[in-house]
């Protein structure tokens, strides 16, 4: 089967790429050339800009590929320009997201939860979503949809209260304490980047799956506290971390405007929980393979072997925050217990 991706450079992207290759498909890829990546050499690559009118839709009727795995469809019109340049496509896989759900809780949604866009990123999507299925109810178009949840692993970093970043696996090497949002007991569903490939080619083609939208996430829901200690653990050292409630992250980020480091990302680690319900892609015969403790290895092993990971010190962000803030910890402590947990 030729199988084109449109992305495929980047993380999860390449571990399709490569998948595909192994299992004996012809591979192209679709992107605007800008991220240098090393393909195997059977891989086609055509340089496009989806977001230029008239530059994807001529590139697809002219080299025809069988199936289409869409990894950067983010408004509604990307996904009707390939629709209406091969609406007798074989299959067309469209990466989704979890965060579709929005605020969710302690609930664990499964596919048939009514879905809650809150930015433009999710509104986007949810668009992207309900073309294809329209277009599956009224034509038969041949789609399938992974909703992925928080995708880690080589070629990425890992998350943090900043985002994703390296710094803080540093400080934790060298017992510097890190901050870890809200009381420690939000919920987070990641998965390894090569589980989250194999599962976009474990879909490709297979009858059961048209028309099916899945969850694709790990086998492991970790509280917060559980994803750091787990990290900690693979390093070989005590977990030393302070919590800072969610809302100290919305009404301080004056304090870090200017820095290198933006921690932001706190309060939505707080807002949003991460934990979905995966049976349904299970029922369809797929399992990761890779649990947490082994992908934080490979990832560690990964950022060491490319000098990604920062030289921390007594002077980063996180003891600026913490020399700033030391006299109200109780008052913090009292708040991160009434983050919702």
């Amino acid at each position: 089967m030729l199988v084109a991706i449109i992305g495929g450079t980047r993380h999860v992207g390449l571990s399709i790429v490569r998948l595909l290759v192994e299992a004996g498909h012809q591979v192209a890829v679709y992107n605007r050339g800008r991220t240098a990546a090393q393909l195997p050499s059977s891989v086609q690559r055509f340089v496009v800009d989806r977001k230029v009118p008239g530059q994807l839709a001529p590139m697809l009727r002219d080299h025809r590929p069988d199936a289409i795995i869409d990894m950067i469809g983010f408004a509604v019109e990307d996904v009707e320009e390939v629709y209406s340049a091969l609406p007798s496509l074989l299959h067309y896989v469209f990466c989704s997201t979890t965060a579709v759900y929005g605020r969710i809780g302690t609930t664990t949604p499964d596919e048939s939860t009514p879905v809650a866009p809150y930015d433009s990123y999710t509104f986007g999507k949810v668009a992207c979503e309900e073309f294809l299925t329209e277009k599956h109810h009224s034509s038969g178009f041949p789609m399938t949809i992974l909703r992925l949840a928080h995708p880690y692993g080589p070629r990425d970093h890992l998350a943090y209260t900043a985002r994703r970043e390296a710094l803080f696996l540093d400080r934790m090497r060298h017992s510097r304490p890190i901050i870890i949002p809200g009381s420690g007991q939000t919920r987070i569903h990641p998965i390894y980047v090569e589980d989250a490939g194999r599962a976009f080619v474990h879909v490709l083609g297979r009858p059961e799956c048209m028309g099916c939208i899945y969850n694709l996430a790990g086998e492991q829901i970790l509280t917060l506290d559980e994803y750091f200690a787990s990290i900690a653990r693979v390093i070989g050292v005590p977990l030393v971390a302070r919590k800072f409630p969610g809302k100290f992250f919305e009404d301080n980020a004056h304090l870090w405007a200017e820095w290198r480091r933006q921690f932001d990302f706190g309060a939505d680690w707080v807002k949003y929980e991460s934990a979905f319900d995966i049976s349904a892609l299970q029922r369809s015969g797929f399992r990761c393979l890779t649990d947490h403790a082994t992908g934080v290895a490979l990832t560690l092993e990964w950022l060491d072997s490319n000098h990604l990971i920062p030289q921390s010190s007594n002077e980063d962000e996180e003891d600026m925050i913490l020399s700033q803030t030391m006299q109200k910890n109780q008052e913090f402590a009292d708040l991160a217990e009434d983050d919702g947990h």
